[in-house]
């Protein structure tokens, strides 16, 4: 019977499969990690593909012998496919006990449970012409049949479209890129877009399709952005703003002129909007209508002395979670509280400690819901129980090929939809690392632990570096070359160097203000100095010791230190977050906004004061000045520059800017100051970012439920 119908071939679309940092062209024969082919012998390869047509399935061991080995080749099979397996693991950066992309089943077979890239469409199947059953090529029956075939194909694909969203038996897979820096990116509700933060606002793209949509593009666009429940809005921020805006084109209106700095906005089914905003260090929930109106700030009891971050609303409206940060805990709590009538009743209750934000994510298939939250760069999914306030079980592993975060901003890049879908940006913590440069950017050392974009402060003997991070959790301490530990140094704030590098200079907490102390690096009897405003982070101290540069909001200040502590008067340079004095203390250098918005370096008297001069035009960051006075050092995106300088009178004249090298920038930077040179210039040190892939890819997984146990 078989003779009488044509033969249909139908030919794989994904010659080329993408996964990770891998590519297999099933054709060629080739694997390759970044564009660089790797050797891995036949056998191996043959395997990869064999768990790349079917992933998150089972290859039975007993289908490899089949296919490597046909029933007439005498050959130990066993001990061969575990040589293979293994050689395979080698070439991904794997192994059996801790499996990125190959999954061992004892006894059975193996199974790929990486993600892999969705191909691009391309013919699905191909007529091959032959003579079957009298039937010819050609032929008007043949021709029939040929269609009828194609025909039913196409229908299959475009049901299988149609179903695109709704829940499957297992997770889908597939990637896709968004240029330029981690983004923040969030799915929509029903799971079909996502709204992404650009270099030049926010901009839109549905999953079913590769065109970006520009929404916003009048001014760059911070923090995360949200969606309305019924995905006709979206909410964001940009130059202080809180901004609401109907899709696809709507006009953009500020519901709060002045929301300064925010961490996450959570948007209820009855319109209400919550915004999480920070202020000199302490964090507050405010309410907004979403037609409009006053803010109001909501009290949540029990949590006092911290900052809110990232809050949504459950489907409920009623259920709020949300993440808390206080200086007394290292990591962040996640918490549930109850939401009525515009109050937050009850104290909320801690359902688990994390570096970073979660989200609820509905249950789809089972009910209920999961909290999901990212840990040791995967994502984990717990049980929610929204009566009882608590979790459930143990937690499942959801996605273990690598999640992006930043753990400064306590935020992970990852967004789950009210349907089952799930995205996440590829990736690591964006932690950094003190790496020590020479003029042309070769690595000549590292030092202290990975950790969020920090202070550096180099000791006058250029042996020690004053470490202190943006997130607390990290501390403060003292950290030497090549080696990886620190000295810590707890309860101590913003600590600089004296002169001679014997003594630190910190400041510390009293009540609404800050007390700033001097005593030895070792420990020891304390000095006060002097008392500046609440939230005040030191910058530097003048070389003869006599005035300190602090800030406080977005504004640098000099006060003199010594004789009384309390009647110090503070002076303001500069409407700025950084600052240093020149070697010789007749100057403040720092970056600070133009008037055409960007931000470049300046120099100023001090501490006559007087008019400031420009030394870049095309933008500076994080300047620092060489001990000898000959050179000033910035960075400008991921470059650091060099402008030889020369004091001339009350004038001071700058050479043209010369890159030297470029640098892996991590997140958080603009609040920091991850620069610092030797004497000679010789040596140049930086915070670095981790290395993260490239590109780093979006992913995305449809019925996330599905890789859960039953």
């Amino acid at each position: 019977m078989g003779e009488n119908v044509p033969l249909l071939r139908v030919i794989p679309p994904e010659r080329r499969v993408r996964f990770g940092p891998f590519e297999l062209d099933s054709r060629a024969g080739g694997l390759r990690k970044h564009g660089i082919k790797i050797k891995i012998g036949q056998q191996a390869l043959e395997i990869l593909m064999m768990l790349l047509r079917h992933p998150g399935e089972v290859v039975l061991r007993e289908e490899i012998r089949q296919k490597l080995w046909p029933l007439d080749t005498v050959v130990e099979f066993d001990h061969s496919i575990n040589a293979a397996i293994q050689k395979l693991r080698d070439a991904l950066g794997e192994s059996a006990g801790d499996p990125k992309y190959i999954e061992t089943l004892p006894r059975r077979g193996y199974r790929f449970i990486g993600t892999v890239e969705e191909p691009r469409a391309e013919a699905a199947s191909e007529a091959t012409p032959r003579t079957a059953g009298g039937i010819k090529p050609g032929s008007r029956h043949w021709l029939v049949l040929a269609a009828a075939a194609l025909g039913v194909l196409t229908m299959l694909g475009l049901a299988a479209f149609l179903r695109f969203w709704e829940p499957r038996d297992r997770a889908r897979n597939w990637t896709f890129s968004i240029p330029g820096l981690p983004p923040q990116t969030v799915l929509s509700p029903d799971g079909s877009s996502v709204i992404y933060t650009t270099a030049r606002g926010l901009s839109l793209r549905r999953l079913d399709s590769g065109t970006d949509t520009p929404l916003y593009t009048e001014a760059v666009v911070s923090d995360k952005p949200a969606w309305s429940p019924d995905g006709s809005q979206v909410l964001f921020r940009s130059n202080n703003r809180l901004i609401r805006m109907p899709l696809p084109n709507g006009p953009p209106m500020v519901l709060w002129q002045k929301a300064g700095i925010t961490r996450g906005f959570a948007w209820g089914p009855d319109g209400t909007i919550l915004a999480a905003t920070l202020s000199n260090r302490l964090g507050s929930l405010f309410m907004i209508r979403s037609k409009g109106g006053d803010p109001v700030r909501l009290e949540v009891p029990g949590l006092n002395n911290g900052i809110f971050l990232y809050p949504e609303f459950l489907p409920d409206g009623k259920s709020l979670l949300f993440a808390w940060d206080t200086a007394d805990e290292p990591d962040e709590g996640l918490y549930l509280a109850s939401f009525e009538r515009g109050k937050i009743t009850g104290a909320p209750v801690l359902l688990r400690r994390n570096l970073s934000a979660g989200h609820y994510a509905v249950s789809v298939t089972r009910g209920g819901g999961s909290l999901l939250y990212v840990e040791n760069d995967k994502i984990y999914a717990q049980r929610l129980n929204v009566g009882r306030r608590s979790l459930e079980g143990e937690p499942e592993l959801v996605a273990a090929n690598g999640v992006y975060s930043e753990y400064a901003l306590a935020w992970a890049a990852f967004s789950v939809s009210r349907t089952g879908v799930l995205a996440w940006k590829e990736g690591r913590a964006g932690l950094a690392k003190l790496t020590w440069f020479d003029r042309k950017g070769n690595v000549t050392a590292t030092a202290g632990p990975p950790c969020t974009t920090s202070f550096v402060r180099l000791s006058p003997d250029e042996k020690h570096v004053l470490l202190h991070t943006i997130a607390e959790r990290d501390g403060v301490g003292i950290v030497e070359e090549n080696r990886n530990g620190q000295v810590e140094l707890p309860g101590l704030d913003a600590p600089l160097w004296t002169q001679d590098g014997s003594h630190i200079v910190y400041a510390r907490k009293e009540g609404t203000s800050y007390r700033v102390m001097e005593r030895a690096v070792e420990g020891g009897a304390e000095t006060g100095l002097a008392r500046l405003p609440a939230f005040a982070k030191l910058r530097d101290i003048s070389p003869d010791g006599k005035f300190l540069l602090y800030k406080a909001n977005q504004e640098v200040y000099a006060v003199r230190l010594g004789g009384s502590a309390e009647g110090a008067k503070p002076d303001l340079v500069a409407e700025t977050m950084q600052g240093q004095f020149s070697p010789d203390g007749r100057w403040v250098l720092y970056s600070a906004l133009t008037n055409g918005g960007a931000r470049d370096v300046f120099v100023q008297p001090f501490p006559s004061g007087g008019l400031r001069t420009q030394l870049t035009s095309a933008g500076g960051y994080d300047a620092v000045w060489r001990g000898d006075g000959k050179e000033i050092l910035y960075r400008n995106g991921k470059t650091i520059y060099s402008l030889r300088v020369e004091a001339r009178g009350v004038t001071i004249h700058a050479s043209v800017p010369q890159a030297l090298f470029d640098v892996r920038v991590a997140p958080g930077v603009f609040e920091s100051m991850p620069l610092a040179v030797t004497r000679d210039g010789s040596r140049i040190l930086f915070a670095q970012g981790v290395e993260q892939p490239n590109p780093q890819l979006t992913y995305v997984m449809t019925n996330w439920e599905s890789v859960l146990k039953k």
